[in-house]
């Protein structure tokens, strides 16, 4: 146990050198109205909620082809955003997702709501949606949306919207009461009424990505730190946890423990080290059960681990 320890402790953490956050606002600018869908238009035509994911590769939210999770069923549904979020809550538990993605609703389609995020080189993909109401289970999104490609985050991304039935309603109008789909069919792009004019399907609205601002969390170039985190212990907390860090140079250490907001929400230690390794207490009962990052920073390095709060 000791050795393996060690090993964690003294491994080269170069990788830490491209790690960046990027600050990414999405405008969500709806163009459904009576003009542009004029069959059977519904009255007070809205979206619900924005809500979604920051993940990586390893995960998905919602994929045409595939059947919809309970999340994204009762999001397409209702509009609600509590069963998603949830989902995606255990996503972040399971390591594959950063942070919910959650903000306002269009009241009244034609309209725009805007939503500002953050991403990671480590969760560089938005998935979001919104439900369009009144609908039986009709919703717009994006899915797995790469905004870094390796090297650079990009610039802007305009996404066109596109309706999708979630294959959990059967219902064929905007106003159908409930008809649930037994069994459920795979989500589906409506290609037909009440969105197909003139031989072509007509958008609903755009989602435009804008990157705000981007930051550097560590060197520029590749270096070997001389900083090193373990993986807190106990991992989830019931209270406490420790770390054990090593630093092979006298230098002042800041360890910080960060919602998944980015907000600093205690500090376990700010103050000098001597070269070696060092074990700092993590006091965890104060906090609301969660996700949260602890982070390190020296004089010229810093590094971070994931720690669950129960």
């Amino acid at each position: 146990m000791r050795a393996h320890l060690l090993a964690i402790l003294l491994c080269p953490v170069a990788a830490f050198a491209q790690f960046s956050t990027a600050t990414y606002t999405v405008t969500f600018e709806s163009t459904w109205s009576i003009g542009t869908h004029p069959d059977d238009f519904p009255p007070d035509p809205h979206f619900s909620g924005l809500i979604g994911a920051a993940h990586d590769a390893t995960t998905t939210l919602w994929e045409p082809g595939e059947l919809a999770s309970p999340g994204i069923e009762s999001m397409a549904e209702t509009g609600s955003k509590a069963l998603l979020e949830s989902e995606v809550n255990d996503l972040i538990l399971a390591g594959s997702a950063f942070a919910v993605l959650s903000g306002g609703g269009i009241g009244t389609s034609p309209g725009s709501v805007a939503l500002t995020f953050d991403l990671n080189t480590d969760y560089p993909l938005v998935s979001l949606v919104s439900m369009l109401a009144p609908s039986p289970d009709w919703f717009v999104g994006v899915n797995s949306l790469a905004l870094f490609d390796g090297a650079d985050w990009s610039p802007l991304e305009e996404i066109t919207l596109f309706t999708y039935d979630s294959g959990t309603d059967s219902g064929t109008m905007y106003t159908s009461p409930d008809a649930d789909t037994q069994p459920a069919e795979p989500i589906a792009l409506i290609d037909g009424y009440p969105f197909f004019y003139d031989g072509d399907i007509v958008e609903v609205g755009t989602f435009e990505f804008t990157l705000d601002n981007v930051v550097a969390n560590e060197a520029e170039t590749p270096t070997v730190s001389d900083l090193r985190i373990s993986r807190p212990y106990p991992n989830p907390s019931l209270g406490m946890s420790s770390v054990n860090i090593y630093v092979d140079a006298h230098q002042t250490v800041r360890v910080d423990v960060f919602d998944m907001l980015g907000r600093r929400v205690y500090t376990a230690f700010n103050g000098v080290m001597t070269s070696g390794q060092h074990r700092v207490a993590v006091a965890t009962h104060a906090l609301q059960p969660g996700v949260y990052v602890v982070r390190m920073a020296g004089d010229q390095a810093s590094a971070s681990q994931r720690l669950v709060v129960r």
